[in-house]
Order: C-alpha cells, then structure tokens, then sequence
C-alpha cells in the first residue's frame, strides 16, 4: 500500500468516526432531560461534528475516494451499541460523558 492509499484510507477511517460520532451523540442528547446545559453542549458538538462530516466528504468527493459503506455501517452499529448500553442504568450522564471523553482522544 502507497502513501497515497494509505491517506484515502485515513479519510474513510475519519468519515466512519465522526458518523460514528454523529450516530452516539445524537441518541445521547435524545435522552438527557435533566441537564440542559450539557445537552446544550452536546447538541453543539452534534453541530460541530456534522461539519466535519460535510468537509471530509467534500475531500472524498472532490478526489473521488469512495466512501466506506462497511465502515460507516459498522460504526453506526458501534454506536447504537453503545446508546442501548447506556440508556438503562442511572449515571448515564456520567458513562456518556466517559465514554464521550475516551472516544474524542482515541
């Protein structure tokens, strides 16, 4: 593998993150009632990360790099994992927030 390829392949990883991204925290500020002021955050960062998505794919596009069906599907899985795991026990702010934190610095 080439650098070249090595860079699509970056990208696809990068659009399957933040899809990924996109996917955890909207069903995160689905279910936050009781703190607005960190669903506010959070819906910001929903912002945020749809534009990233918007520029990554402008990059895909404009050098016509296919994107990753599997790796797009295989994150949204990831997340609706993720959302199920969290949505029964009482700190869910607390796990979402780790969760949130560990997936943002990996």
């Amino acid at each position: 593998m080439n650098h070249v390829e090595h860079y699509h392949d970056w990208l696809r990883d990068a659009h399957a993150m933040e899809k990924q991204a996109e996917s955890m925290l909207e069903s995160m500020a689905s279910r936050i009632d009781n703190y607005p002021d960190i669903r506010s955050r959070i819906e910001q960062h929903i912002s945020e990360t749809k534009r990233q998505i918007s520029l990554l794919e402008e990059i895909l596009d404009r050098n016509d790099i296919s994107r990753s069906v599997l790796k797009d599907s295989m994150s949204k899985m990831a997340a609706l994992g993720q959302s199920i795991g969290g949505m029964f026990p009482s700190d869910e702010i607390v796990k979402g927030s780790i969760s949130g934190y560990v997936f943002e610095q990996f």
